[in-house]
């Protein structure tokens, strides 16, 4: 998977499969009062109109944001369809239909014998991506094995992973162009790498899976259903995202440590279970990954000890060289140092500000959480078994009781608004930066941090912040019981002045106007800081995208340069083999691979 780290590639390195297998929560007793809980918007308080979120209009809030409970947001679904065909269009022009760099060690390995059970039962399968077992056979048997259907289906796993995001964003009722700049920042094409290098196509089928069991987990705690069925999410994971589990694994650790610290676990035994799911996996596969060999191309013999001690420089480099690949591509960071634009220090500066944007919404996401108070009785009414409801007056008494703290949480503001979705994806995103540092840092490059085959993994801290931005510019001011105390508080204080000048009659009068400018300012702090953020990251963006565009002729000459050389591959020396194909093994490994593939193809028209 390694293999060609070093290496000034074009493509990217071999990925991970997934696809999305939705679990329904448990609907927990009493409809009534979790209709009230579940969607979020009504048990937060009121919600800015959408003629506020960015100038919107506000004919467009109920094509792209309401709905019933549990219905498809489908104007958004087909806006994210439209924008995965465009990205489709740019892998299709960008690339032809040939063997190089991680295909080569694919088709060597797995290609040259028809497949067999025992194939799954190697001690490092997990490493392996036993999914991809499956659709590799597919390819070989209905299309001849091509690289085409692997790029099909890495943009359609990138599809699937925009459903559990654009789900959450409707339950929020978040505004059409908040939802647009978050597709747009989605579907950026830092990720040109995993896109056109089509191994990795089950990177983005795992990531639609990692945001469903995501969005599962948020809907359960805003529902207070059952985790007793999540706990399959885990071992699907397992098989089909090979080391991206990690970071899966290890969020969900940090998000019921989490819960418990501040008292808001529902399902004990749900828990438990839950928790067992994500241990064994995550011990499942670093045993696995004890009997994995990998190929590395350039790496040093160090450990990570002396790198701390000795290379501290490289270290911070590294870090803040990849939070920076989050505004601006990795190629444009690389063409800014080429040019002299830019020195080390200024690409530093991008990482902090990124990092600074991060530790903010992160900051801001644990105080609303710890502020947020518990509703009375709700955690105890998920610990009640069957037989105390068993009866009608039970479960009438069970009604009111939950109806009561629902409506009671709707008018203090006790419901968590946010969720857990935005705070899981920060979760993930930052470990995936921790996790590539740990697996990269032997190689002593600062400049690996940035390259786009990790904005994937990267990209899900930059999602969760941009949706706790937005959560946060739309939320009611007073959303928290504990900052409408220290409100009134200090209103209390300041008419008792006022009242020593002007008298008791008029008290009142301007305890509400104070109260009416602190809301206005507040809200026009909140939309300014959400605008120049936002500005600034769709800017990068779409300067990431249009580079890329305009490099996809250049990237089809380099694809079309490789097709020639495969036509008479004895005729090029190893070393030219190497350089053209990205394969640094051997040119006997690189023309092995293209005999094999082409008797594939010769048994698929001989049956075609």
């Amino acid at each position: 998977m390694a293999e060609h780290e070093g290496q000034n590639r074009n493509i990217p390195v071999a990925g991970s499969e997934v696809s999305t297998a939705p679990t329904a929560g448990v609907k927990a007793f009493g409809e009534q009062a979790f209709d009230v809980k579940s969607s979020g918007e009504e048990a937060s308080g009121e919600r800015v109109p959408l003629g506020q979120g960015f100038g919107a209009s506000a004919s467009g809030k109920h094509l792209f944001s309401k709905g019933k409970e549990g219905k498809l947001p489908i104007a958004s679904l087909l806006l994210s369809f439209l924008m995965a065909l465009v990205i489709l269009f740019y892998v299709l022009l960008s690339t032809t239909d040939v063997l190089y760099s991680d295909y080569i060690r694919l088709v060597n390995s797995y290609l040259g014998k028809p497949f067999q059970l025992g194939d799954l039962l190697q001690k490092d399968i997990l490493t392996r991506i036993p999914l991809t077992y499956f659709f590799r056979e597919i390819n070989r048997y209905s299309f001849g094995y091509t690289l085409i259907f692997d790029r099909v289906l890495g943009v359609l796993g990138l599809f699937l992973a925009s459903k559990p995001l654009l789900l959450f964003m409707r339950k929020k009722q978040l505004p059409f162009l908040q939802q647009l700049l978050f597709l747009i920042l989605f579907y950026s094409l830092n990720k040109w790498e995993m896109l056109l290098n089509g191994s990795g196509y089950i990177h983005f089928l795992a990531f639609s899976a990692f945001y469903d069991y995501f969005y599962a987990l948020d809907q359960a705690f805003s529902k207070k259903s059952s985790l007793l069925l999540l706990s399959i999410y885990p071992p699907f994971i397992l098989l089909v995202a090979g080391p991206y589990c990690l970071a899966v694994f290890l969020s969900c650790f940090a998000l019921f440590f989490f819960l418990a610290l501040g008292k808001k676990l529902w399902d004990i035994k749900g828990t438990i279970l839950l928790l067992i799911s994500n241990g064994l996996c995550l011990f499942l596969y670093l045993l696995s990954n004890h009997y994995a060999v990998y190929e590395y191309a350039g790496a040093e013999s160090i450990s990570l000890k002396e790198v701390l001690q000795n290379h501290l420089l490289f270290v911070v480099k590294f870090i803040f060289y990849g939070f920076s690949s989050m505004l601006i591509s990795g190629e444009n960071l690389e063409k800014l140092l080429r040019d002299g634009a830019i020195q080390g220090k200024g690409i530093v500066l991008i990482g902090a500000f990124v990092l600074f944007f991060y530790i903010f919404m992160t900051l801001l996401y644990l105080w609303r959480f710890f502020a947020s108070s518990k509703i009375p009785g709700n955690r105890s009414f998920a610990r009640k078994s069957k037989e105390d409801f068993s009866s009608e007056q039970g479960q009438e008494e069970a009604k009111n009781r939950i109806g009561k703290n629902a409506m009671a949480a709707e008018n203090s503001g006790e419901i968590f608004y946010f969720g857990l979705l935005p705070g899981l994806l920060l979760l993930h995103g930052l470990a995936s930066h921790a996790l590539v540092f740990l697996t990269r840092y032997m190689f002593l490059k600062e400049s690996y941090a940035f390259q786009s085959r990790y904005a994937l993994q990267y990209q899900s801290a930059l999602l969760g912040a941009f949706l706790l931005l937005f959560l946060w510019k739309n939320e009611k001011r007073f959303s928290s019981g504990q900052e409408l105390r220290t409100e009134q508080k200090s209103q209390t204080k300041q008419a008792s002045r006022i009242e020593q000048k002007i008298g008791v009659d008029r008290k009142m009068e301007i305890g509400e106007q104070i109260r009416i400018d602190r809301r206005q300012k507040t809200a026009q702090g909140r939309f300014a800081f959400c605008l120049l953020i936002s500005g600034i990251f769709l800017l990068g963006t779409l300067w990431t995208d249009s580079s890329e565009w305009g490099k996809s002729m250049y990237r089809r000459e380099h694809y079309e340069r490789m097709w020639m050389y495969s036509h008479d591959l004895s005729a090029y020396s190893d070393k030219e083999l190497e350089d053209v194909f990205e394969y640094r093994h051997g040119g006997e490994r690189i023309r092995k691979a293209f005999a094999i593939w082409e008797q594939v193809k010769k048994d698929w028209r001989d049956r075609s």
